[in-house]
């Protein structure tokens, strides 16, 4: 009662705060205009800051004038702030946590408790420009030629795009522009970093103009393997890629039309996590018996199989995208905007997700091709003199993905036994397809010159179809103790590999003759949203809102218990009131934006694994029953004298589930079989309590002849973070508690930027990340009772380099 008492107390002192903000903010801005002639003047002019134009609402507006929580950062900031991939981003940006998923090391985003994951599609939607991505990969080191970066929180979905219950997270790259221009860029750093990017503007006439960019780093690995033998790669967590972009764009009369191809290629060591602990497993396994060692941050010692049949270790990404926007001006209150988009992303990961000496390892070949269709097609109409916006929209998307997964698990284990032969072996296909179709409207009402009000509804349509295959050779009389192991794209059942009957009975549509099982499924359901806004004056906007926002359930493809092969919609009601003001402090710009919410969630998606008898393993997802989630966003900028801005965030969430039994999955024996528990009242996986970032940029007083100077000293804090929903009684027993929890760290980064180098037409650069070298895991993961190991994925260490470009 005395927890629900001060927890009601702090609530009411955030929002009696945030209503202070805007009186106070307001009281100063009235006083100013009676002062000043130009009391009409546009708020990025009275602020003293730089406005970032966003397009959350379709249509370019500053993201001080947006009644919702929206971080946006331009392509300059992400360069000061060393923003490098998309996991710097959570350094930035309050709200947002970037973590790294078992397979492929690939991004996993999370905002106000709901993420990407794989298997999970669309909590928080990932967007390149206009278009959804399919893959996390490409949006990984997109950060190159951009105008800005948008994160916007909460239910999003009734004015564009797909649907979310986490929020959304856009790249917008630089459209061409009317002068002839350009730039090189070169840079170095340690672990022998190396950088080539460039871009060059062509306008061809007044109607069409052409923009070309491209980005290229090759580095070395910062985590060791001093066990290669000159077989296995030397190094991991290395960086290896390169992409390019091409738009064109056409505007004549009514007509604004933008086309836009990209491509993007990765060829690295596959992304390890780092032995940290080995025990007894509940199989009587102990790892530290077969030669397996425990590592350290910064190195693993993955030795040769013992077979001597070696897989090539490698994470490789091949992405293809294209999108045409059109835009066409029907009158002066009517447009018409079409978004087409087709992606087609092939990923491939050969690795050995524990990391250690191969007698008692997993090797995992992953391959996945999928290819999306997307159109989005939007009427818009907008009358100054009626004071109201409306937008009607339909949204179509069709995904085919083809996965397949080639497990070798327990290299060399029968061998170390005298048994002749040497690998469990399983194989896993699936083909799926989802389909989604969605109308939607949204509206603005001006009811005074300063009060809004705002409405928007979605009704989505959402199909899933899938047909699975699995091999498996543990049951197999023919060998009984396992064969050779076989990497590539083998995924179908064979005569040493037969139908693995145990993973398709859970099926409803299962073919024994042709070892093929299938399921479907369908949802329907609505999302929706109403909000008041109102400018207190030119510079204070308050806000209130409710939303509603749907994420499609789906199939699973390796959770093989009964009930489990599919799994149900996400629902989440969420409450926002908000802030947005700029004032003046000591005579100085000071802007603080303040943001309350409280989330009800109904069947929350919640990634879940399994291992089985016989060496299968399996993910997806299921659902919990009811979640609360509640919070604070608070952003603050201060200039207190000319040339020096001081950024202060912080980000507080609260979340648990209000009813969640985690099923029981695995097994059948005890040794693999997660038996059902109760999470209810426990803290959801990926959710840290705090987050704070901060950044010092000063920009030095020098003249025309000297250039620009500029120093940014950034930090991020981020409280400690549960990694996984539940563990088992035996990892619990065995002490798995310390490694599922990750606890907090702070960072810091800096550089130094000096534009037009003694007036010529350089920029160098000099950065730092992680100055203070600190040892920190972005993931971790705890296997006792199947293999008895506990691994840890530790973030890079300090890095830096610097860079030189010239613009012409």
């Amino acid at each position: 009662m005395m927890k629900a008492s001060a927890r009601n107390v702090a609530i009411s002192g955030m929002a009696l705060s945030i209503a202070l903000i805007a009186q106070t903010a307001q009281a100063q801005d009235t006083a100013q205009a009676e002062q000043t002639v130009e009391a009409d003047a546009p708020a990025e002019a009275e602020s003293g800051f730089g406005e970032i134009l966003v397009t959350a609402r379709k249509v370019g507006e500053s993201s001080q004038s947006l009644p919702i929580s929206v971080a946006a950062f331009t392509g300059e900031e992400l360069e000061q702030k060393v923003v490098l991939s998309a996991q710097d981003l959570q350094a930035i940006t309050p709200g947002l946590t970037v973590s790294n998923n078992a397979t492929g090391g690939v991004p996993v985003f999370a905002i106000r408790g709901t993420s990407t994951e794989l298997g999970i599609d669309g909590g928080v939607a990932l967007y390149f420009n206009d278009v959804p991505l399919i893959s996390t990969v490409g949006i990984m080191n997109s950060f190159y030629d951009v105008s800005a970066i948008e994160v916007l929180k909460g239910p999003q979905g009734t004015q564009f795009g797909t649907n979310t219950t986490g929020g959304t997270i856009s790249v917008r790259t630089n459209l061409p522009t009317d002068e002839f221009e350009g730039y090189g860029k070169v840079g170095y750093g340690n672990f022998d970093r190396r950088e080539i990017e460039g871009m060059i503007n062509i306008p061809v006439n007044e109607a069409i103009g052409f923009r070309f960019a491209g980005n290229y780093v090759k580095r070395d690995g910062y985590v060791k393997n001093p066990d290669n033998a000159g077989i296995l790669p030397e190094d991991f967590q290395d960086e290896n890629h390169f992409s390019l972009r091409g738009t064109m764009s056409i505007k004549s009369g009514i007509l604004d039309n933008v086309l836009i191809a990209d491509y993007y290629n990765r060829d690295e060591a596959p992304y390890t996590a780092v032995p940290v602990k080995y025990v007894t497993s509940g199989l009587g396994i102990f790892p530290p018996d077969l030669g397996a060692k425990v590592g350290t941050y910064n190195r693993v010692y993955m030795a040769p199989n013992l077979t001597g049949v070696q897989p090539d270790l490698f994470g490789r990404a091949d992405l293809f995208g294209v999108q045409n926007r059109t835009n066409l001006e029907l009158s002066d209150t009517v447009s018409l905007r079409n978004v087409l988009g087709y992606r087609n992303d092939h990923t491939t990961n050969s690795e050995n997700p524990p990391g250690f000496t191969r007698p008692v390892t997993t090797d995992v070949y992953r391959d996945d091709k999928v290819s999306q269709w997307t159109d989005d097609v939007t009427l818009l109409f907008a009358s100054t003199d009626l004071g109201l916006r409306v937008s009607v929209g339909g949204y179509y998307s069709f995904m085919r993905r083809k996965t397949g997964i080639n497990a070798n698990v327990l290299q060399g284990l029968f061998a170390a036994f005298g048994a002749p032969n040497n690998v469990i072996s399983t194989n896993n296909f699936e083909r799926k397809e989802t389909e989604s179709r969605a109308l939607y409207t949204n509206g603005e009402y001006d009811i005074t010159d300063t009060l809004i009000v705002s409405a928007g509804y979605r009704y989505n349509w959402d199909e899933v179809r899938s047909n699975v295959t699995a091999g498996s050779n543990v049951f197999n009389p023919a060998t009984p103790l396992g064969t050779l192991p076989i990497f590539g794209a083998d995924f179908f059942p064979t005569a040493e590999r037969p139908c693995d009957l145990s993973s398709l009975l859970g099926y409803a549509n299962f073919n024994p003759a042709t070892c093929e099982a299938s399921r479907s499924a369908t949802f329907k359901a609505p999302s929706w949203m109403f909000g008041l806004s109102n400018k207190f004056s030119n510079r204070v906007l308050g806000y209130a809102k409710i939303s509603h926002g749907y994420l499609a359930g789906g199939t699973n493809f390796t959770l093989r218990d009964e009930g489990r092969t599919t799994y149900q919609p996400e629902k989440n009601t969420m409450i926002e009131v908000g802030v947005k003001a700029d004032w003046d402090l000591g005579g100085r710009p000071i802007r603080v934006n303040a943001a309350l919410y409280r989330g009800k969630i109904s069947g929350k998606q919640v990634f879940a694994n399994a291992n089985y008898d016989g060496g299968g393993t399996g993910f997806g997802v299921v659902n919990a029953a009811k979640e609360t989630i509640y919070g604070l966003d608070l952003e603050t900028r201060y200039s207190p004298v000319a040339g020096l801005t001081l950024d202060l965030n912080y980000n507080y969430i609260k979340a648990k589930f209000d009813e969640f039994i985690y099923p029981g999955l695995g097994g059948p024996s005890n040794a693999t079989y997660i038996p059902p528990v109760d999470l209810s009242g426990a803290t959801p996986a990926q959710t840290p309590k705090h987050q704070i970032n901060g950044a010092i940029t000063y920009v030095w007083p020098t003249d025309d002849d000297t250039g620009e100077v500029s120093t940014t000293l950034s930090g991020y804090y981020t409280s400690r973070t549960t990694q996984a929903n539940r563990l088992g009684e035996f990892d619990k027993l065995a002490g798995g508690a310390e490694f599922n929890e990750l606890p907090g760290y702070f960072l810091a980064n800096g550089s130094i930027n000096w534009k037009n180098v003694m007036g010529s037409p350089a920029t160098l650069q000099i950065w730092g990340r992680n100055l203070l070298n600190k040892r920190y895991g972005t993931s971790s993961q705890v296997q006792f009772a199947t293999f008895g190991y506990a691994t840890i994925t530790y973030g890079p260490p300090r890095t830096y380099g610097a860079s030189l470009r010239f613009d012409f």
